[in-house]
């Protein structure tokens, strides 16, 4: 299974494409909304973990073209050190799967994916 991680911080991408490599996953990176959008079309991801604070557009605005332009049905998990209740509805309503905060509890990071790829526990 492909996923697509897409945050500006180099440090977090590398700590949660280890992670996820580590559950022998293919892993895909992009440091923005634009490669992201690249990776998106050319790699098809099963899942995608996004950051919301990047250059450019943001991770919202990542979402949004997902729901409203892209006819594509990604899970999409958000992952951001903004973590107030008006972030989350956003998120959700936007049509994320689910949130996680940073910092990142990486045990938490795998359970999650789990359930959004129906991989067993």
């Amino acid at each position: 299974m492909k996923i697509l991680v897409v945050d500006d911080d180099i440090m977090i991408l590398k700590s949660i494409s280890h992670c996820l490599e580590s559950m022998h996953l293919d892993v895909a990176v992009a440091q923005n909304s634009a490669q992201a959008l690249d990776e998106i079309e050319n790699s098809k991801p099963n899942l995608i973990i996004c950051d919301i604070m990047m250059p450019g557009f943001s991770g919202l605005g990542l979402l949004s073209l997902l729901k409203n332009f892209y006819l594509v049905n990604i899970p999409v998990i958000i992952v951001s050190y903004l973590n107030t209740a008006d972030i989350i509805s956003s998120i959700k309503e936007l049509g994320a799967v689910d949130f996680i905060p940073k910092p990142i509890d990486f045990s938490s990071l795998i359970k999650h994916v789990k359930r959004h790829l129906g991989l067993a526990e």
